[in-house]
Formats: C-alpha cells, sequence, structure tokens
C-alpha cells in the first residue's frame, strides 16, 4: 500500500485507481458467482453506497448479459428501527417489489463497520422473496457487533475504534478516495 497522505493528514488508503480496480475486480466475482442468475439487483445503501452501486451496475452491464437492476435501501442509519426504510428503484421512485422476488441481491455499501445497518437492509431485502442475497463494500474494516460479513470486498483494514475513514466517491476521477484520519 502506498503510504500518501493528504494536506490535512489524511492516509490515503485508496487512490481513484485503486477504487476503480476494486469495483471493476467485484464486478467480475459477482458475475462468477452468479452467471446463471435470472437477473442481478444492485441494491445501494443509501449514501456513498448509491455512487458505488451505480459503478458496480456500469460495470456489470459492460460484462454481462444477466439483467441487472438498481435499487436504493434508505434508512436513518443512527436509528434505524424508529424511521421507516424505503426501497425505491435507482431513480427513486417506488415500484412493483415482486421484480425482485426470485432475483439475486447484491447489498452495496462504502464501509462495513460495525454491521448493524447491514443487517437493517437485508432485513427489508428478505420480505421481497429473493433467490439469494449477498453483501458488498469498498472497505471492510472488520469491526463486528453483529454477525455480518461482506461476501465482496474491495479492502479489508483492520483499524483502531478510533479511526474515521472518509470514503470520497463521486464517479472515476482523480478526486476519488478512500482516507483515514
Amino acid at each position: 500500500m502506498n503510504a500518501q497522505s493528504t494536506p490535512s493528514g489524511e492516509a490515503v488508503i485508496l487512490d481513484a485507481q485503486r477504487i476503480e480496480r476494486c469495483i471493476q475486480r467485484i464486478a467480475r466475482q459477482i458475475l462468477e458467482d452468479h452467471h446463471a442468475a435470472p437477473r442481478i439487483a444492485i441494491t445501494a445503501i443509501d449514501g456513498q453506497g448509491t455512487v458505488m452501486a451505480r459503478r458496480l451496475v456500469d460495470a456489470l452491464e459492460g460484462i454481462s448479459e444477466v439483467p441487472v437492476l438498481g435499487f436504493t435501501v434508505t434508512m436513518d442509519k443512527d436509528a434505524p428501527l424508529d424511521h421507516p426504510i424505503t426501497l425505491t428503484d435507482r431513480h427513486g421512485n417506488d415500484f412493483d417489489r415482486a421484480i425482485l422476488q426470485g432475483a439475486t441481491i447484491i447489498v452495496v455499501d462504502d464501509v462495513l463497520n460495525s454491521g448493524r445497518t447491514l443487517l437493517h437492509a437485508v432485513d427489508t431485502l428478505l420480505q421481497t422473496r429473493p433467490r439469494g442475497i449477498a453483501a458488498c463494500v469498498l472497505v471492510d474494516r472488520i469491526h463486528r457487533r453483529f454477525p455480518v460479513r461482506a461476501d465482496y470486498v474491495g479492502m479489508s483494514l483492520s483499524t483502531n475504534l478510533k479511526a474515521h475513514i472518509d470514503v470520497r466517491l463521486s464517479g472515476p476521477g482523480p478526486d476519488e478516495a478512500v482516507l483515514m484520519d
């Protein structure tokens, strides 16, 4: 790993080029595992997961003939039980959830930390009766409070509990980075 840092002293964990390689590798892994699926539903956890999911959809559509659908799960990450969790299509619209029945769902987020957010997303998605659900993250911090794991990981990173991971995704470009302070 390259020991770069930003002017503000944050360590650059992944630069734009490495992020793109991670996304392309994950797309190939997903296709390898799910090439026989009737359809793959890339489902973002709202936030930076949405940008990563959009990039995964684009990468999969470029290498696969399996239909790829895009969705977003929106929740209050600090109090998911106190507010409704919504599931929308990639344009933010409500949709007929029957389309997810029998689909392979890949839940996408930027960072997996405790696992709580991912558990709440999976709970909502199980109600659609999918063929299966897998988790995908750009960075896995390996700090679990819940029995959750990511099936597709850009980078596993062992940090102390006080370290902050900042994922900056906007689309392929030089400003993208994963930073740690």
